[in-house]
Formats: C-alpha cells, structure tokens, sequence
C-alpha cells in the first residue's frame, strides 16, 4: 500500500542533500519518489512559456519515447503547463487542483499522451522556482485517482519543496561563479557556505576553505584539539548529536539561525548524508554541518557602486547582499533583529531605488 508519510520525506530529503554534495545523484532521489505512488512517474522539467518547448533534464520511470512525444508536442498542449505560473511556489498540489478533471480528461494531452502513452490519471507537483516566464518543476505522473492518497503525496512535496530550492540556488550559484566544479565541497566554497564533515562522536572528519575562515572569524561552533566539534546553540548542538548517533532512528535534517558572541547571525543546516550500510556500520554516520553568514556582504565595491549609483542605505544594502546569499526574507528580519514588516518595507525602498521589480532581477543586478 502507497502511503507517502515522514519517514519517505526525511529519506528524500537526505536524498535531494546528497545530490546536491554528489554523495549521490538525482536519479537516486527521482527513482524514490516515483516509487511512493502507483506507476509514479517521476520528472524535474523546466518550461518557457515564450517558447513551445520544454526541458525535461531528468525522469524516473518515463521512457525516451514517452520523453521524445512529450517534447516534440505534448508540452505545448498540456493544460497544466500554463495554470502552473498562477499556483504558489513551493506548494505541492494535485493536478485537480491545477486544473478540472473535466476539462483535463477533454484534453489531447490526457487522451493522446498521459493515458494512452504513460498509463497514467493524473499528476502531483510542486513549483521550485520561477521566473516572469519560466518554472521549474518536480512532478509524477501516477495511475492512482486516490483523491486522499494523491493530497497525502501533494503535503509531503510542499515539504520537499524548501530544500529542493536551497540545492538548486546552491547548483546555480555554482554554476554562475565556477563553472566546471561540481565537488561538493567546492561547490559549497564558491558560494562561501562553510561545510564540515562530522562523523560519530562529533569528530571532524574534513571541512572546506570556507568553514576554515568562519572558524577563525568568530563562527558560533568551536574545534577542540582533539577535533570534535562543539556549537553554542544547545538546539543545534542537540540535533546534531541526535543525528550523529549510529543508532538514531530521525534524520530530517535541522536548520537554525544563531548568533556568534560578537552579534553576527548565521544560519547552519545540519544534514545526516547517506552511506552504503555496510559503510555506515564500519565507520558510523556522517553528518554535514553547514555554516553560512546571514548577514553576508557584497564585495566593498559592489557596496560603494549600490550606495553611490543607487542611494541604498547601510541597512538596505544588508538587506540586498542577504539576498543575493538566498536568505528568505524572514531569515533577514531574524538576523538583523527587525520585524518582517520592517524587511518588506526596505525591499521596496531598494526596488523603488534600483528600477527593479523583483527578487530575481534584483539578484540579477548584483551579481552583474
């Protein structure tokens, strides 16, 4: 019996971690998910309402040609496609909810591909990012009309939805600043997250350049001599010996924002990564602690330019560097000690200021 639960969530969100640190690949994390519906069907696919076409770089259980007709014309007539640019990002929905079965079971695109070519009924998705024209999206086509099974599966992608946008602005970022490097380690260096490995009994096992600088500058988590890390956050520090224990049974990972003893907030993510289980009972759980400054800056003349162009003030230029680092904006009302209200204000202000009219083409012009 499919039942998508917390258990499934936890494992495909070490999963969607492991992709991102190349501990494992996104086909590992796709196979899964289709595997928690009926003939699941499984899809990351990036569409352009400019264009016809689509981008369908990975699937799970879809075969080339099913992939092939979906490309070459499909796309372009199915009717969830459009609806998609009117849902909210980050909530997981069933294809009912996108558009009527009525008018879905009318469609070319259900008769002709989704029926007829996959076996399939209907769909659950979730939109991760998007664009004035641009989504992208994970989705799996399933056979089942389950109305309940189908909203359970829908919940359970609202709750991937987050960390699935945090390994995909981490890939972006790579890709934009050192193309080529795909190295967890590096990539997590290039966009200055500090990443240390910690294996049983909080030692650390390895840690990035990045992690190194934050040590010497004040990061809220010290290394005794004998490498074993301890934080100064009781929460995190006590979620961080839950999951490095061998026989914990939780594994969703755990994320916080802290202050340093010198004011500086910083957001650590701690993520148990998945090992071969005969690995895992040799050397025991690894568990990533990553440490990034929630209140990061822009480099100084990126700073004067935003200042001296633009006229954004110190707390504004904050506000625009936290940002361009992929803080929410409730992440930046918590580490500069405003309300949200107050960060909603200053981001209009920067709008209004830089003759931008959103977060991504903000992000735009600063990494310009």
């Amino acid at each position: 019996m499919f039942q998508p639960g917390n258990a499934g969530t936890e494992e495909l969100t070490e999963l969607i971690y492991g992709a991102a640190f190349g501990e494992c690949s996104w086909q590992d994390f796709l196979d899964r998910l289709a595997s928690t519906l009926p003939n699941g069907r499984s899809a990351l696919h990036y569409h352009d309402l400019a264009t016809p076409s689509s981008y369908v770089p990975s699937v799970s259980g879809f075969d080339d040609e099913d992939i092939d007709q979906f490309n070459r014309h499909f796309a372009a007539v199915n009717p969830w496609i459009p609806k998609a640019m009117l849902v909210p990002v980050g909530q997981g929905l069933c294809g009912e909810q996108v558009v009527p079965r009525s008018e879905l079971i009318r469609s070319e695109f259900y008769n002709d591909w989704l029926k007829r070519q996959t076996g399939c009924e209907t769909s659950v998705g979730v939109t991760i990012i998007r664009s004035a024209t641009r989504t992208f999206m994970l989705s799996t086509c399933t056979s089942s009309t389950d109305a309940d099974l189908n909203q359970r599966a829908a919940e359970q992608y609202t709750s991937l939805a987050p960390h699935l946008k945090r390994a995909f602005d981490l890939l972006r970022k790579r890709d934009m600043m050192v193309s080529g490097r795909s190295e967890g380690q590096s990539l997590l260096d290039s966009v200055g997250v500090g990443v240390i490995y910690v294996t049983e009994n909080l030692r650390v096992r390895s840690m990035n350049e990045s992690a190194q600088r934050m040590l010497s500058n004040n990061a809220p988590l010290r290394i005794s001599p004998n490498g074993r890390v301890t934080l100064q956050n009781a929460e995190t520090a006590a979620a961080l010996e839950l999951l490095s224990l061998r026989v914990s049974a939780h594994a969703e990972p755990h994320v916080s924002l802290v202050r340093a003893s010198d004011g500086a907030a910083y957001r650590i993510t701690l993520v148990r990564l998945r090992s071969d289980v005969f690995v895992e009972l040799l050397t025991g759980p690894t568990v990533a602690v990553l440490i990034e400054p929630a209140t990061a800056l822009l480099p100084e003349e990126r700073r004067e330019h935003l200042r001296d162009m633009h006229g954004l003030t110190p707390a504004e230029i904050r506000i625009a560097s936290g940002l361009a680092a992929g803080l929410s904006l409730r992440e930046m009302a918590r580490a500069n000690s405003v309300s949200y209200e107050t960060i909603r204000t200053q981001l209009k202000s920067i709008y209004t200021k830089t003759q931008v009219n959103s977060q991504a083409a903000l992000v735009s012009l600063l990494m310009r």
